[in-house]
């Protein structure tokens, strides 16, 4: 038998830890001093202790790859027995305690978790799982796992479906994606898109915006090529989003951009290619005849003259040019083309990382002269020196140049015009009035084409970190960030001539003589932090984690603006002093400096309960030396239901049931930069019979304003059910601002001065936020996902002092949402006269606020306080501010082998907007105007109509006064991105030399379901219209 040819000394020398038995270290071997009892030891005993010794001290050693054979770092290797932890290096590769029947676990963010007895872990090979790549979530200064989160974090992946969308504006690439974040594009102007951010609700009178960090420096949205996104988190409560302290308020928006990742050398390059136009057209009269014939109307005489309307009638219906029916929208209006390309390059190994990109962007803008270009890089490099100290820098860099048509007012300009105006005629004349004595408007067309010019945006970013690594659980971080924004413009006006071109007489020149314009805006931030990181494991069941940190920013801006008239001649439009007269000239610069303290605290026993505390103590230069320094805590607890062991049972069904909550404070500083000092401005007065100049107090100062404060608390409920496949959250929160900053009138007789700030209100913002995900497989070749996020919001003022500010049609005061509307209740359209006869019978009179004695066709609005006047004392406030009640997105996606199917959805109800310009003014003809096609569901003497009014002159208060009629439901539901993609499979991309290809194509704004009959339901008074979007393009990595 073997066993008995083996000597007890070799087994134990071996073995080294025979339990019970001394032994001796002699540098890396171990042997036992020689005990003559030893030879008696029967062999299986010497065996069977050496064979539990070993297995009580054995090392765990294996390797962790993906599906297709490559090592993944940074995986979570834990035992289930022990609690010891590690993590595997850049070959995968992992070195744990414990014996071989131990059960191991395996966690990596974007991969399934797996558990596997520790004798089977040589190659253990991990599954991608989308509904996990939010394990892992980035919040203020670090990342932390989410199974330990207890505030309320929003996590939004970027995947190839994201960044293939026509993405304008990193803010488009966010909707839809994120409960209780409420992101409205108000226009679609090329270079300046507008999007109005909200997370959850407007806390405060002023600046609500959330605060957006990019790697850590604040920045914007529009800075970041979509492409170079890893992630970005959404802090929603004070628990969050307090270690921001006084800048986060209004929640905070962390952008994470690509790194290396020790990965082999990549090159990745996508693009596409696509056509756009505008979503939705308002439909204008654009036959002239009918124009001239809603005029007469309007006015109740023959302004224009029968045997006019029907020459026009007739010669336009011959093609006659001098008698147009002019469709502007046609007319100015393109499909225009765009285009966005990006090359990025990745990389590392054991002693560094980098990852570059460079960008560029045309989008040619539906209106001539409209267009938009952008170039943009960014370079992340970072590395090891000795495993003690990483060093590393960001930096990028954005170059645009849109053109100088102000798109905004030309769409407002596009109205100022009729259909019996020509474009232009085949010699190049413009075309103006064909009625002398008779307005006529504008000619966008020779608007268009006399204007020159660009405003130009140069950017640069830098960043650069050291991290030092004292011990294997302390580290100490620093960095240094610095934005550099550079803004010029120049605007050159020619003057034209409009022609009559019936008469062939010039009648208008517009305007009366050219101007330049020449402008710029330069401003700069610092950022220096410093940051102190220690973890520590007690009793393999206590886990603490400490931040302390020290935070200097300072900001500074420059402004310089001159405008000149009579310009030389168009060789000289670049050239200020080509110009003879000078109109005006500006320059100003302002400053603010935020300094803060700042520390976390994190513990959590067995990953079971979970505790977390954060503090910022933040000194802003807005306010004065007394009430410079504010302190914002934040404390927040959970509850691990399922790591209990009475809940043990309820695995067989949930996979993690979480109970968090939170409270904290937060601050806002934003109120502008000298609010509590004196401002001085230049003024003219008179002295000794002339005007000399002299300088005096533009507003009331006001040294004792101090911090708007936000206190949150947020109850929240997080489940996981099979096998993490479907997961679900909902949250409760309460958001309550106290001492916020706002002015209130002051008497004339203090002199005409602005008023003084005050902190006189107090407002809140309760809801509850609910997201739902899911993903599964059918078969090997079928995966769907979906994720589902819906928030319900109810905002009110608390305290308002002076109880109430009216604006026209809102109001703010207590007890009502903030600007809420104010305004006048419809009753009917009055059909005939004897309605009105009636009334006057029964005593009621008829105001001027609105309008005077109606008559048949007029609107009559209800007697709300019953004294039979129907005047402004009559109006009440709406539930309703402009600002949706309820907010839902949804994320749908499916594959089918190399086919994948992505849909993005958005949607908003319970809001109203007031609907104008396009709204009461179609009914209220101004002359000289494009008249909406609604007009011709008007009520006239023969078609007693009760959904509109009968036309007036411009002039008529009757049907435009402020009232619920013209607050319209802007509930909608939107299919933000439609996109159908295709990957080749390995073999077939590799005759193409690439590691990958996926082709793809996306409908962008396509369809929008709404009652609303403007623009864009997402803003009523929107001048340039959202843009519909279809491209196509390439997913190529190499």
């Amino acid at each position: 038998m073997i066993l008995k040819q083996i000597k007890i000394r070799d087994v134990i020398n071996r073995n080294c830890l025979l339990v019970g038995l001394p032994f001796i270290s002699m540098g890396a071997f171990a042997s036992v001093p020689s005990f003559p009892y030893l030879e008696k030891i029967p062999i299986q005993r010497v065996l069977n202790s050496a064979g539990s010794a070993v297995n009580f001290q054995q090392q765990i050693v294996g390797q962790v790859l993906d599906a297709k054979g490559q090592p993944l770092a940074g995986v979570e290797v834990r035992n289930l027995k022990n609690s010891s932890v590690t993590v595997t290096d850049q070959e995968g590769r992992f070195k744990l305690n414990g014996s071989s029947s131990d059960q191991i676990q395996f966690r990596l963010i974007g991969f399934s978790t797996k558990v596997a007895l520790a004798r089977d872990v040589q190659a253990l090979v991990l599954e991608t799982n989308e509904s996990t790549l939010d394990e892992v979530v980035v919040v203020g200064y670090g990342k932390q796992k989410k199974e330990t989160l207890t505030g309320s974090v929003s996590s939004v992946r970027f995947d190839e479906s994201t960044v293939s969308r026509p993405n304008m504006n990193l803010a488009s690439a966010l909707v839809g994606k994120a409960s209780g974040l409420n992101i409205a594009q108000t226009s679609g102007s090329p270079g300046a898109e507008g999007f109005d951010l909200l997370i959850r609700g407007k806390g405060t009178m002023n600046d609500a915006s959330p605060l957006v960090v990019i790697d850590g420096v604040p920045g914007a949205l529009n800075d970041v090529n979509p492409n170079d996104v890893e992630s970005i988190s959404v802090l929603k409560d004070a628990s969050s989003a307090a270690i921001y302290g006084s800048r986060a308020a209004n929640g905070v928006i962390l952008v994470t951009t690509k790194r290396g990742k020790g990965e082999d050398f990549t090159v990745t390059y996508n693009g596409y290619f696509g056509r756009q136009q505008v979503a939705k057209n308002i439909d204008f009269i654009t036959d002239m005849a009918t124009h001239m014939e809603l005029v007469n109307e309007s006015e109740g005489r023959e302004k224009y003259s029968a045997e006019l309307i029907d020459t026009w009638r007739k010669e336009s219906a011959a093609g006659n040019p001098l008698y147009p029916n002019t469709d502007w929208y046609k007319e100015m209006l393109n499909t225009a083309p765009l285009t966005e390309h990006t090359l990025s390059v990745r990389g590392g190994g054991k002693k560094g990382n980098f990852a570059m990109s460079l960008g560029f962007l045309d989008n040619k803008g539906v209106v001539d002269n409209s267009g938009f270009k952008k170039y943009d890089f960014r370079i992340n490099a970072d590395t090891k020196i000795k495993n003690i100290l990483t060093l590393g820098g960001n930096v990028f860099g954005t170059w645009s140049n849109r053109q100088p048509l102000d798109v905004n007012s030309f769409f407002g300009a596009i109205r100022n015009t009729t259909p019996g105006v020509v474009p232009q005629y085949e010699d190049g004349r413009y075309g103006g009035e064909m009625f002398p004595g008779l307005p006529q408007g504008s000619n966008p067309r020779a608007y268009v084409d006399n204007i020159r010019g660009d405003y130009e945006r140069q950017k640069l970013g830098l960043k650069f970190f050291s991290i030092v690594n004292f011990m294997e659980n302390l580290e100490w971080e620093s960095s240094f960030g610095f934005n550099y924004n550079n803004n010029r413009n120049w605007e050159y006006v020619r003057p034209y001539s409009l022609w009559n071109l019936q008469t062939g007489l010039e009648y208008q020149k517009k305007p009366s003589v050219s101007s330049l314009f020449n402008g710029s805006i330069r401003n700069y931030t610092t950022v220096l932090n410093t940051l102190l990181r220690y973890r520590e494991t007690i009793a393999d069941n206590h886990h603490l984690a400490v931040l302390l940190g020290f935070d200097q920013q300072y900001n500074r801006m420059d402004k310089f603006d001159a405008k000149k008239n009579d310009i030389l001649g168009d060789d000289a439009i670049y050239i200020l002093d080509a110009g003879a007269n000078l109109e005006a000239i500006n320059g100003s610069g302002t400053d603010d400096a935020l300094q803060s303290y700042f520390g976390r605290l994190n513990y959590d026993f067995k990953g079971k309960y979970l505790f977390e505390a954060n503090a910022r103590y933040d000194g802003s230069s807005r306010f004065a030396k007394e009430n410079r320094w504010g302190f914002f805590p934040s404390f927040s607890a959970g509850w691990r239901v399922t790591e209990e062991e009475f809940a043990q049972p309820l695995k067989a069904i949930f996979d993690e049931i979480k109970i968090r909550g939170s409270w904290g404070k937060l601050g806002n500083n934003r109120i502008g930069d000298y609010t509590y000092q004196v401002v001085y401005g230049s003024y003219l007065y008179p002295f000794g019979g002339q005007l000399k100049q002299g300088v005096a107090p533009k507003e009331i100062a006001n040294s004792k304003i101090k911090w708007e404060t936000t206190t949150i608390a947020n109850i929240g409920l997080d489940l996981a059910l099979l096998n993490n496949r479907l997961t679900f959250s909902a949250e409760y929160f309460d958001r309550n601002t106290s001492d916020i900053l706002t002015k209130i009138p002051i008497p004339m007789v203090m002199g005409n001065f602005s008023p003084p700030w005050q902190n006189i209100a107090e407002m809140r913002n309760r809801g509850v936020d609910l997201q739902l995900g899911y993903f599964g497989k059918i078969g090997a070749d079928w995966s769907y996902g979906l994720n589902g996020n819906l928030s319900f919001l109810n905002n009110k003022v608390i305290k308002f002092n002076g109880n109430r500010s009216i604006n026209e049609s809102y109001i703010t005061m207590e007890g009502k949402p903030f600007n809420s509307f104010y305004m006048l209740e419809f009753d009917r359209i009055i059909q005939d006269q004897s309605e009105i006869d009636q009334l006057k019978a029964d005593g009621y009179t008829f105001g001027t606020y609105v309008g005077g004695e109606p008559k048949p066709g007029d609107m009559l609005y209800k007697d709300v306080n019953g004294d039979k006047v129907f005047n402004e004392e009559d109006r009440v406030v709406k539930n309703y501010s402009g600002l949706p009640k309820v907010t839902y997105g949804l994320s749908l996606n499916a594959g089918f082998k190399g086919f994948d199917l992505n849909v993005v959805a958005q949607g908003v109800s319970g809001v109203k907007q007031y609907w104008g310009n396009d709204g009461f003014n179609t009914f209220n003809i101004n002359e000289g105007f494009l008249q909406n096609a609604e007009i011709l569901n008007r009520w006239t003497p023969e078609n007693h109509s009760t959904e509109y009014p009968r036309l007036r002159t411009s002039g008529s208060a009757l049907n435009t006064v402020y009232s619920d009629y013209w607050l319209h439901n802007t509930s909608f539901l939107r299919i933000k991105s439609l996109q159908l993609g295709y990957a080749l499979p390995k073999e077939a991309s590799a005759k193409f030399k690439v590691d990958r290809l996926r082709v793809f194509a996306n409908l962008e704004n396509y369809f929008t379901f709404t009652k609303f009959k403007g623009y864009n339901p997402e803003n009523a008074s929107v001048s340039y219209p959202l843009m519909k979007q279809w491209v196509v393009g390439l997913n190529v990595t190499f």
